[in-house]
């Protein structure tokens, strides 16, 4: 249904959009209909909402139209009504992903959208880079079933449909049960009836976290139209894209699917990951081994990594520093032991940064260990090798000579950061130690405008580019 009229702004489509969007599609349902979505819809978010978020549902069609869509927008927007997690805004003309609408949004929700929804160029980078940036994708059902002439957005959702052999009853497995986008579901498969999709490139598991699949041991594998030989049919997944992250669920082509209170559930734990304010791990699930590590770096290219064209490359399963800008994990992190080794030469001036809250602003929003040569120096000080920058020396100096490689493990668990150098301990602070800005315990200055008792508690680990070469290889992290 069209909510807007022609010839107004961007802008006075998105107010319009507003304030027409509930009325318009409620109208399209029964009363009891409205009633029996709205009795199903959790009663309280699983993350409570960092700030205002708005959501934008749109719910353009140029291919085939489900018929539960007025059902999916209408679950939304009670969600967003019952629990205070978002305020949300319908519409289906193109305008609102104008950069005047979209600097107005937190995330999109791209309800069962089919076909080429728009053709604007300008259109489409803008949204990849208000992604890339920060904000959020959700896409429902369809969501995977358009913009095919647009590969960008087939990697930004993570795969496109390529069929759907069952439209029945089946199971579904839980991959990730401890997945806080999973919660509703308690670590127990389910039986739901729904239209089961098959994906295609660019989908694969080395890209995202799988979060629920197809149990194929319970479910008919006779099936006409069955493609995938590795029997690997995803139905909901969480990514990264840049600054951004991404949730994508199969499950809605059914009407009846908006009423049921896990599924609702599960949706609304996605759309606050989106939104940015349910921190959940996105490392990708190829990427997960038994342990618990996994690898930060693949040793072949920049995938799971934000940085400047150029500015770092790859050769030989080494990453190397070549000018233009710090680079970053997609991925934030919380509580984890990072495991990586490093290399200097006599010039290089670099650092491992973590948990860092603003990439824009790292060193006043981030913890930085010091990499840089300081070889044969006693004692080590606050800006030698290993240190927690303008904080905290080492308690000895473990670098080894430039040239060689170098072994760190850092461990972040609350307030707490241990760092092992070579087999040796030169780190064991506690930030709530640090209760003054620009001041450390010991009465010495330091330039932070934030007590590092107040550091964020969770964000990006990042690896400085100063201006001089430096190599890091061997990256992974084991979260907490």
């Amino acid at each position: 249904m069209q909510v807007t009229q022609a010839g107004v702004t961007a802008l006075g489509i998105l107010i319009l959009a507003l304030a027409l969007g509930q009325a318009a599609f409620a109208q399209e349902l029964a009363p009891d209909v409205l009633a029996k979505i709205r009795a199903a819809v959790p009663d309280k978010a699983p993350a409570q909402p960092a700030e205002p978020r708005r959501l934008l549902v749109y719910t353009a069609c140029k291919g085939f139209r489900h018929t539960a869509i007025p059902h999916g927008t209408a679950a939304i927007q009670a969600m967003g009504e019952k629990t205070g997690a978002f305020e949300t805004i319908v519409s289906d003309d193109p305008a609102v992903f104008q950069p005047d609408s979209l600097k107005r949004l937190d995330a999109i929700c791209f309800n069962n959208t089919t076909g080429e929804l728009f053709d604007d160029a300008a259109l489409k980078e803008g949204l990849l880079e208000w992604v890339r940036r920060g904000k959020g994708i959700v896409g429902i059902h369809a969501a995977t079933d358009c913009f095919y002439e647009w590969p960008e957005f087939g990697e930004l959702m993570g795969g496109y449909f390529d069929g759907h052999p069952w439209n029945e009853t089946v199971t579904v497995k839980i991959d990730d049960p401890r997945h806080p986008v999973n919660a509703a579901f308690g670590g127990r498969g389910f039986e739901i009836a729904d239209e089961i999709y098959q994906f295609k490139e660019p989908y694969s598991r080395a890209r995202l976290r799988v979060l629920l699949s197809l149990d194929t041991a319970k479910t008919d594998m006779t099936k006409a139209g069955i493609k995938r030989e590795d029997q690997d049919f995803a139905v909901s997944w969480v990514r990264n894209y840049g600054l951004g992250r991404v949730f994508y669920c199969s499950l809605g082509h059914r009407e009846e699917i908006f009423t049921h209170p896990a599924v609702l559930q599960h949706y609304l734990a996605g759309i606050q990951f989106a939104l940015g304010d349910l921190p959940a791990d996105a490392t990708p699930s190829a990427q997960l081994a038994a342990d618990g590590w996994s690898d930060l770096f693949n040793g072949k290219d920049l995938t799971g990594w934000i940085a400047k064209p150029g500015s770092w490359t790859v050769e030989d399963g080494v990453l190397s520093r070549q000018g233009g800008g710090d680079i970053w994990t997609e991925q934030p992190f919380a509580d984890f032991v990072l495991d990586l080794e490093f290399k200097l030469d006599p010039e290089t001036n670099s650092g491992v940064f973590l948990r860092t809250g603003d990439i824009h602003d790292c060193v006043q929003t981030g913890i930085e260990m010091q990499v840089l040569d300081s070889f044969g120096k006693e004692p080590p000080g606050k800006h030698d090798c290993g240190a927690i920058y303008d904080c905290l020396a080492p308690a000895r100096n473990a670098v080894r000579k430039p040239g060689e490689w170098n072994h760190a493990l850092i461990t972040c668990r609350g307030s707490k950061i241990h760092i092992v150098l070579n087999g040796e301990p030169i780190i064991d602070m506690d930030l709530d130690q640090w209760t003054e800005a620009g001041k450390n315990p010991d009465g010495t200055p330091n330039k932070f405008k934030t007590a590092y008792k107040d550091m964020p508690c969770r964000g990006r680990i990042g690896f400085q580019d100063h201006g001089k070469p430096v190599w890091y290889r061997n990256i992974r992290i084991k979260p907490l």
